[in-house]
């Protein structure tokens, strides 16, 4: 059943981009086009009901069903569907050895199980940021988890959300790396697509780590790929369906974590730089409409959970609510988060002077000594290994070939900005380094490799020796994570698929409202009383 559901899943949430996509007159066929819009509409859909109905068993098979209903009647209209049946099943069989977790990290069971296993039992109360930091800012992932609780599997499936990002990522990419005609016209499409696929699948290869963050760092990369794309190819529809789905990816990354909303502006960079005649019809779009209710929703659970439009920004909180934490409260975490992401925190120690550490490049000895050293300095000879790959495979004894120069350097600028941002306040990889070293790295290098004398021939059985050999090594990777689990904690995937739970470790946060239940308010939405959160006493 755990495989099946799997597959159910991805298919469900096919049919939902179907009709999302149908709804704000887009025109995509690609299901990772498809898969994501569907992700975005689930999740909105998550949103609206999570207050009022506890996503228990029938409400997450009705939903499953109706997706997959839709899915059904959606191939009678997809000129491709075989092509993108085959893709699909082919990327997610792959994929499967990746869904197998004898133990997740440690944030799952701290803040990621607990917020989403709390929607399969209770109607979303209010004020849940006073249960846990982690539920401060919630995260959208949270929610389409919670759609993952089914019967015979239970709870077992809500880690599998990120292998959909994953999944419809690479459908996306694979697109355009096999497309010829985008070869033909723009190759730096293709090479960039081929650097992405390999870099996601290779440094990305563990479940576990995903968390929130790799993620929205996946749909980063396909956003600075399609910004590109937009800003040098002519077709007028097509582009105005790439920024619309670029708008809605961004509010998807938002969602995922809230500091990645430094991204958003680079909406705003492609709006003017691409669609200045056509910004009024642009801005009346059904799809900018449902960005703005999506945002909407994303603020929403923001601020029934701490009070904040975006916590912990000081700025952003109001202090008149039940639930409300105090200002020095919010601004002890963001001094916190910032003081760890500068290696003056770990579990084993804390500087001593925090806010002068913080200050100006104080940190900068310490970070190199405790965090460049090894982790930066690995990941950068990780990515260097990358380009001499890449470099040695198709750029040897190539001639140049005059070409229209491509257009990018504002694209690239924004996320140069990006990096600086990342590096001076939160300088962890988790938080910026992933995908922004490689983003600043890999463009260049396909801008090179598009003015190169290389025919889609060449391209296609090179392309195709380097996916062997990331699949290889995707799989390779994960079959010695599973080895070591199973030496670890007996973990063997073939008799079961259940990861390691702790039951009073997980379900502590239910207990305590459950205990608390007579302490809290109650106030009266369209019928419905819903639980605020004002107080908790454990006992």
């Amino acid at each position: 059943m755990f495989i099946l559901y799997y597959f159910l899943i991805c298919i469900s949430l096919v049919g939902y981009g179907y009709i999302l996509s149908k709804l704000l007159r887009l025109n995509f066929y690609n299901f990772g086009f498809l898969g994501f819009i569907g992700i975005s509409f689930s999740i909105t859909i998550s949103y609206l009901s999570s207050i009022f109905f506890v996503h228990n068993y029938i409400f997450n098979l009705i939903f499953l069903l109706l997706g997959i209903l839709v899915f059904l009647f959606f191939l009678k209209k997809n000129p491709n569907y075989k092509k993108n049946i085959l893709n699909t099943f082919l990327v997610f069989l792959i994929l499967l050895i990746f869904i197998f977790v004898g133990k997740n990290h440690d944030d799952f069971g701290y803040y990621h199980f607990p917020y989403s296993y709390l929607l399969t039992q209770i109607e979303h109360p209010v004020g849940m940021g006073l249960l846990n930091n982690g539920f401060r800012n919630h995260s959208s992932i949270f929610f389409l988890s919670s759609l993952f609780y089914f019967p015979k599997v239970s709870f077992y499936l809500l880690h599998l959300a990120p292998v959909y990002f994953l999944g419809f990522a690479n459908l996306i990419l694979l697109d355009f790396i096999k497309s010829k005609k985008m070869f033909e016209n723009l190759k730096f499409v293709n090479f960039y697509s081929l650097m992405i696929i390999t870099f996601i699948n290779i440094f990305f290869y563990r479940l576990a780590e995903h968390g929130t963050d790799r993620s929205g760092m996946i749909l980063i990369f396909i956003i600075s790929l399609l910004a590109i794309i937009i800003q040098n190819t002519n077709d007028k529809l097509k582009n105005k369906d790439l920024f619309y789905f670029i708008s809605i990816i961004s509010v998807l990354i938002f969602s995922l974590k809230p500091f990645y909303i430094i991204y958003a502006p680079l909406v705003l960079i492609i709006l003017f730089c691409s669609f200045k005649k056509d910004l009024i019809e642009i801005l009346k779009a059904r799809s900018i409409t449902f960005c703005i209710f999506f945002f909407f929703l994303v603020i929403f659970y923001n601020v029934i959970n701490s009070g904040c439009l975006i916590f912990p920004l000081a700025i952003s909180c109001f202090d008149g609510f039940l639930w409300s934490l105090s200002f020095e409260k919010i601004k002890g975490v963001n001094v916190w988060y910032e003081l760890w992401s500068k290696a003056g925190a770990s579990p084993n120690y804390v500087v001593e002077n925090q806010l002068n550490y913080i200050k100006g490049l104080n940190w900068l000895p310490n970070w190199i000594d405790n965090y460049f050293f090894n982790k930066v300095s690995d990941f950068l000879l990780s990515i260097i290994f990358v380009i001499i790959v890449f470099w040695s495979i198709f750029i040897f004894r190539k001639e140049k070939i005059v070409k229209n120069k491509l257009l990018y350097k504002i694209i690239y600028f924004f996320f140069t900005l990006c990096f600086f941002e990342w590096f001076f306040y939160h300088p962890t990889l988790r938080y910026g380094g992933y995908h922004l070293i490689p983003i600043l790295t890999f463009i260049p290098l396909s801008i090179l490799f598009n003015y190169k004398d290389i025919n889609y021939s060449e391209f296609s059985k090179k392309s195709s020796i380097i996916l062997l050999i990331t699949i290889v090594i995707f799989i390779g990777r994960n079959t010695n994570r599973l080895i070591n689990e199973y030496n670890l904690y007996t973990y063997n995937p073939v008799e079961s698929f259940k990861f390691i739970y702790d039951n009073k470790f997980y379900n502590r946060y239910l207990d305590i409202i459950n205990k608390n239940t007579d302490k809290y308010n109650y106030i009266n939405v369209l019928g419905k009383e819903i639980m605020i959160i004002k107080r908790i006493e454990e006992n």
